[in-house]
């Protein structure tokens, strides 16, 4: 399958150890194992980034784009 929207913004609840289960529990369907072995494995961000880099070329700038915009509305909602 590969990368996808949902797996794409699933890195970034890889980074919560709260939501990170369920981040692994997409990834894995989407079947990036390598990626969640990659992840599992990294013993700093630098990795997590590199990973990010390249599921945004995979997913392109429309998913980049809807992504980020989710993301700043759910900044807006917090205090």
């Amino acid at each position: 399958m590969g990368w996808t929207r949902r797996s794409y913004d699933a890195l970034y609840d890889w980074l919560d150890p709260k939501t990170r289960p369920a981040a692994k529990r997409v990834l894995l369907s989407n079947e990036l194992d390598d990626v969640v072995k990659r992840l599992e494995a990294a013993d700093n961000l630098g990795v997590w980034y590199q990973i990010t880099k390249e599921a945004a070329e995979a997913v392109g700038p429309d998913v980049v784009e809807h992504s980020a915009q989710a993301a700043r509305f759910e900044l807006k909602k917090l205090p």
